[in-house]
Order: structure tokens, then sequence, then C-alpha cells
């Protein structure tokens, strides 16, 4: 969090402001201001020295220093607050700082010990799945797991090839990495928590030596208030005050020898304080005495009874401890334990040597009835496959001769087909040629009756007539010359058409003739070919039928070998059982002696402790009794306190039961001072610029609505821009 710089505006302490006193531009042809008059010193006299509320001015800037007072000490909460922030979220982060150093060194340290007993070639073995330790993670520590749980994916990524590269080492060796790894990441975290912890030593140091300080000048001042010379002045001081304020005929004072006011009342109360104070001191004093005495002899005692016995402890007394008896039993316990492990162990081991033995024996046997029965179904399924071969080869021929004969057939047909299509063509062309005969015929006979019936008339035709019919009958006659060499040309084109059709329809009959023949030979074969068929779908029954014995006799084994299979498995596991038991409870056995030699270290430890331990007591023993002595003091001077205390509020009633006759009259002076000049009855809060005299906002605007623009106390005439509000 930011600690943001707050501007704070000074309060201003004049009255009226600048260019309120400033002469407007109306007034230039005013005469120049007189000199400023100056004190006997020379020194300027206060501008509103004159004025009737210099005394309000006064107060009221006492009051506005109040309200900034106040405003800074509110500030001053709030920059409290800040701090307090900033120092926890510091703290944590000293932690965090600390944190990843000790787990830098940690790391370090695990590297050290896995790279010490690195073997040769363990980069190459794929089996190594070492991981990252759980103690360079800090699984047990609370602060660790605030710290580093953030980047625990990405710090056992970056470790987890680096830890994979070393081999597994022997479980002895692991086992005591692994307490070596603990017993390193509870030194880190102790390092760690004796850092913080010194840190919040140096603090609270420092603020042991601030209170040390703000103790001290308490000390001083309270020396200072206990001073009779000191208590004198201030009587005298607050005497004179009262002595000025009452009238001369008061005579709650006596007049020394000396010239100076006394009251004997302040006096007699202070010399009652003072003693009171004593008495309870002294009391206060002997009943912490008494106190002190009853529980020194108490420890006293206690102390050399302690002394006697721990110096004069034997083995029975050991012995005799909740610790000895637990790791006794549970020693004897391990032991019974491993005995009957042993002759288990012996046991199980000739049971799985007998059934390992048994287990070779019947495995072989199953074997060699496998080979055999596998050797002759083999042999079996080779004859089975030449028949089928040779089978499969005759069919193919057979297949390929039916495919020739029917692309013979269909070749032959479709010859057919075109000569049938040419033999109709030619039927239909010879029809019209002979309805064309037909019809030149009965042409030329029409002609030649007509000739017969116009040879008469020829000669009565003209010349021009004869050319005419000369020339039809040419035309005629031309274009029957021109169709006869096409009807020659199509009928000798049919003709070979014809021919070659014939041919190729004898050949097809001779192809057709020979297909035959094959096709007889073809079903000769057949027949041979389904005959051989039969025998072999014989043999292939018989084949199934040793077939389906022999899977019958496969699955039977296969049965047997499932349970054996079964058998041994389980046997297999009991063993392994039995071995991870045994491997248990030689590491149970390993860790409980690893116990005991730790507990011998522990104890021996433990007395060393005591003798600290010892020394650290009597060293707190010191600074008890010190600060029960530093609290037998304060409590004292508490008393004293107090006392004086008491005093000083009886001396108080005194003075306020004097001072009340004055307050009154003060109080009616400062509310009329407040209130409005004109209409008594509200509070001044509205000031004429031009000559500075203050009233309430309502009379001022009373006499600018009804004209009559002068002050009340001077006269002097004002508008409405020249009044101003003031805030008391």
């Amino acid at each position: 969090m930011r600690l943001e710089a707050r501007t704070v505006a000074a309060p201003s302490l004049d009255a009226v402001k600048m260019e309120d006193r400033k002469r407007p531009i109306a007034d230039d042809s005013a005469p120049p201001a007189k000199r400023q008059a100056l004190t006997v010193n020379g020194a300027r006299s206060h501008p509103d020295a004159d004025l009737p509320w210099k005394d309000d001015i006064e107060a009221f800037q006492k009051d506005a220093i109040m309200r900034q007072m106040r405003e800074y000490k509110r500030e001053k909460n709030t920059v409290e607050v800040q701090l307090n922030e900033l120092e926890s979220r510091s703290k944590y982060h000293d932690d965090h700082l600390r944190t990843i150093d000790v787990w830098f060194d940690q790391l370090i340290d695990e590297i050290r010990l896995l790279s010490g007993e690195k073997l040769e070639g363990s980069s190459g073995d794929s089996n190594a799945n070492a991981s990252v330790p759980d103690a360079l993670l800090f699984a047990d520590s609370d602060t660790f797991k605030k710290h580093i749980s953030k980047r625990k994916d990405k710090i056992i990524s970056s470790l987890s090839g680096l830890f994979a590269k070393y081999p597994p080492s022997s479980p002895d060796v692991a086992d005591l990495q692994q307490q070596l790894s603990k017993l390193l990441a509870a030194e880190k975290e102790h390092v760690v928590q004796l850092q913080r912890v010194s840190t919040e030593k140096e603090q609270l140091s420092d603020r042991l030596d601030t209170a040390t300080h703000r103790y001290l000048v308490a000390e001083k001042k309270i020396d200072r208030i206990k001073s009779q010379q000191v208590q004198k002045l201030e009587q005298q001081a607050v005497a004179s005050s009262t002595v000025k304020e009452e009238t001369p005929a008061a005579t709650n004072g006596v007049e020394s020898a000396n010239g100076k006011a006394t009251s004997p009342g302040p006096i007699s109360e202070e010399l009652e304080t003072a003693r009171s104070q004593a008495v309870a001191d002294a009391a206060k004093r002997k009943a912490q005495l008494e106190e002190v005495e009853q529980e020194n002899t108490k420890l006293t005692q206690e102390v050399t009874s302690l002394k006697v016995k721990f110096s004069l402890l034997s083995d029975d007394d050991y012995a005799k401890t909740d610790l000895f008896k637990a790791l006794k039993s549970q020693h004897e316990d391990v032991i019974k334990r491993i005995n009957n492990l042993e002759a288990t162990n012996i046991q199980l081991r000739e049971e799985a040597q007998k059934y390992q033995a048994e287990r070779t024996s019947y495995r072989i046997k199953i074997d060699d009835e496998a080979r055999s029965s596998l050797a002759e179904s083999e042999s079996a399924v080779s004859q089975a496959e030449a028949n089928l071969s040779r089978i499969r080869a005759a069919r193919d021929e057979l297949l390929a001769k039916n495919n020739i004969l029917e692309s013979g057939r269909k070749n032959s047909d479709a010859s057919v087909e075109q000569s049938k299509e040419l033999v109709s063509a030619c039927e239909s062309r010879i029809a019209a040629l002979e309805s064309e005969c037909e019809r030149l015929r009965l042409q030329i006979a029409e002609q030649n009756a007509n000739e017969d019936r116009d040879t008469p008339a020829t000669d009565d035709l003209t010349p021009e007539q004869m050319r005419k019919k000369v020339a039809n009958l040419e035309n005629q006659l031309k274009l029957l010359s021109g169709e006869l060499p096409s009807m020659e040309a199509a009928w000798k084109k049919a003709q070979s058409i014809a021919n070659k059709k014939i041919l190729d329809v004898a050949a097809t009959e001779e192809t057709i003739a020979r297909v035959h023949a094959d096709k007889a030979k073809a079903d000769q074969k057949y027949f041979a070919a389904m005959k051989t068929k039969g025998e072999l779908e014989q043999q292939v029954r018989a084949l199934r039928l040793q077939a389906t014995k022999s899977t019958e006799v496969v699955s039977q084994l296969k049965d047997a070998d499932a349970l054996s299979r079964s058998l041994v498995e389980k046997l297999e596991k009991q063993t392994a059982e039995m071995r991870s038991q045994m491997d248990d409870l030689s590491i149970q056995h390993r860790q409980l002696q690893q116990k005991v030699s730790e507990n011998a270290i522990t104890s021996e430890g433990h007395v060393s402790q005591i003798a600290e331990l010892k020394k650290i007591v009597e060293a707190k023993d010191t600074t008890c009794l010190a600060a029960k002595h530093a609290q037998r003091e304060s409590e004292a001077e508490r008393d004293k306190l107090s006392a004086q205390v008491s005093g000083l509020e009886k001396q108080i009633q005194i003075y306020k039961k004097k001072s009340t006759a004055n307050q009154g009259s003060e109080v009616a002076v400062m509310e009329a001072m407040l209130q409005c000049g004109i209409c008594k009855s509200h509070i001044k809060n509205t000031v004429i610029k031009t000559c500075g005299h203050i009233f309430c906002d309502g009379c001022v605007q009373d006499r600018l609505t009804n004209r009559a623009r002068k002050c009340p106390n001077c006269g002097k005439a004002f508008g409405s821009n020249d009044t101003m509000r003031v805030h008391l």
C-alpha cells in the first residue's frame, strides 16, 4: 500500500482577506493612507488591536488550530494503520525470501547426497523412476507449504528428470538418505524460524528502546511534578490568578510577611496527600516482602529436594519410566514376531521348492503331448492343402474353357443376327425393285398403247412437238440408264456380303461342333473331378473329426495348465506376500534398532538439555526476581501516584469552587459579544467590508431592502457587494 502525501492547507489566521482590504477602483481620487502607528519599541501594532472583537479572533484562531491538530491526529492514525499493513507485508516477504534461500540450500544438499553415490552407466537406465524427495517439498511444514505450494508443479517437473537419472540405492542407504534429508529440512525450517525470531527480537528491542526512552521522559516529568518547589510555584501562580480575579474585599487568603498571597487550604491537602502516600507505600512494601519471603523459602525447599533426587538417579529409576517399559515391550514383541516369521519362512520355502519341481515336470509332460498332437495335425493339414490346390487348378482350367466357349457362342449369335438383318434388308430391296420394275412395265405398256393410238397422229405433229417428245424420251432413257449401274453395284455388294456371311456362318458352325466336342471332354473331366471332390470331402470330414478331438484334448490340456498356473500364481503370491512381510519386519526391526539408538542419543541430548535448562532456569529466576522487584517498585509507585492523584483531585475541587463565582460573568460577556448589536437575538455572521463591523445577516439584509445603507455603529455607507459571511 502506498503512502500518499497529503497536503493540508494551513489555517488562515487573518480575519479579512488581502483583496478585501485593498482600496476599490472607485476610490482612486481618495487621499493617500496615513502612516501606520508604531509602538514604543518600533514594532507595528496589530491592525485589529483597537477593535472590540480582538479577543474573539484569538479564540477563533485557537479553535482553528485545534481543528487542524485533530485533522493531523486522524491522518496520523491512518498512517499508523498503513504502516502496520506495510510491516505485516514486509514480514511476509522476508519469510518468503528466507524460505526460498533455505529451499535452495536443501536442494543443493539433496543433489550432493545423491551425486555422492552415483553409479556408472546409470544415465542410460530406462527403469530408473526416482522422483523428487518429500523432504525437498517440506510436506510437514506449514510455512514452506504456504510459500512454495504455488511453485510445486514447476519444481517437480523441472527436477524429476534430474532425480530420475540417479539409480535406486539399497533400502538401508535410501532410509539413511531420507532421514538425513528430513533432518536437513528440519534444520532449514529451524533456521528460518530462528531468523524470523531474531528479526522480531530486533524490532522488539527497538520498541523497547523507544519505550524506555518514553519511560525515562515520563519519569523525569513525574520527578518534576513531585518536586516541592515546582508545586509551590504552581500553587503561587494559581493563587495569584485567583487574587487578581477576586475583589479586594475577598478574605479567603492570608498575606504573608514578604507580601505574597498564600492559601492554607492547598498546603494542608498536600501534606495529607504525602502522608497517605507514604503510609500506602509502606503497607504495600511490607505485604510484598512477606510474600517474597514465603515464596523464597518454598522454592529453596523444592530446589534442594530436586537436586538430591536428580543427583541420585539409578538404573531402577530409569527402568520405572514409561518410555523404558514401552521400548522393552516393543523389543520383545519384535523378537517374537521375527522368530515366528523365520519359522514360517523356512516352511514356505520348502513348500515352494516342492511345488516348483512338480510344476516343471508337469510342464514338460504337457509340452511333449502338445508337440505330438501338433505334428499330426500339421501333416493332415498339409495333405489337405495339397489336394485342395490340385482341385483348384482343375477348377480354374474348366472355368477358362467355359469362358472361351461362352465368348464364341456370343460371337456366333451376333453374326447370325447381322446376317438375318442383311437378308431382311436384301428382301426389302428386292421387293422394292420388283415393284419398281412392275411400275416401269406398266408405264412402258401404257406408252406403247399410247404410241399405238398416236401413231396415226404422229404425222400430224409439228417438228417442235416432235423435238420435245424426243427430248423427253431421251431424258427418261438417261434416267433409266443411270439407275441400272447403281442397282447393279448394290446387287453385287449385297451378294458379296451375303457370301461372306455364309462363309462366317459355316466357320461358326464348325467351331460350335468343335466346342461341343470339347464340352463332352470337359464333362468327363468334371465328373472325374466331382468323384475326387467327394473323396476329398470324406478326407476333410475325417480330418475335421481328428481336429475336433485334438482341440478337445488341447482345451483339456489348457484347462489343466490354467489350473496349474492359478495354483502356481497363488503360491507365488503367497511367497511374495511372505517376502514382503519379511522385508517389512526386517525394516521394522531395523527401524526399531535405529529408534533405540536414536533414543539413546536423545537421552544423552536430554541430559545436556536438562543441564542447559537448569542454567536457563537459574537465569530466568534471576530475571524473574528482578521483574518481581520492578513490579513491586511499580506497584508502590502506583500507590504513591494514586494517593497523589486523590490529593490533586481534592485540590481541583477546591479550585473549581473558587472559579465558579467568576464563570457566570465571563459567559455573559462572551454571549453578548457573539450576539448581534441590532436585534440582540441572532449570532453575528455577516461583516461589512467598508468598516469591519459584524452583524447578523437578517439585520444587514433588512437595512439593504429598507435603503438604510449605513453602518449602525459608525454610519459609514455600504452596498450589497460590501458584505461577507463570517464563519465562527
